[in-house]
């Protein structure tokens, strides 16, 4: 039986990143910005893209 509670959070983490990937593409057009923006390293940020691509 899954757990509602897991499943909320695990959706907003992936909807979180989502918005951070966006950001990158669209309003900075800069990856370092954005980490710095979001406050994750970069080496963060490609292994999250990687998993959205």
């Amino acid at each position: 039986m899954k757990n509602p509670v897991y499943e909320q959070v695990q959706t907003r983490k992936v909807k979180a990143r989502l918005r951070m990937l966006q950001h990158a593409q669209r309003v900075s057009g800069n990856v370092s910005q954005t980490c710095r923006f979001f406050g994750v390293s970069r080496a963060l940020f490609y292994i999250w893209k990687k998993r959205f691509e």
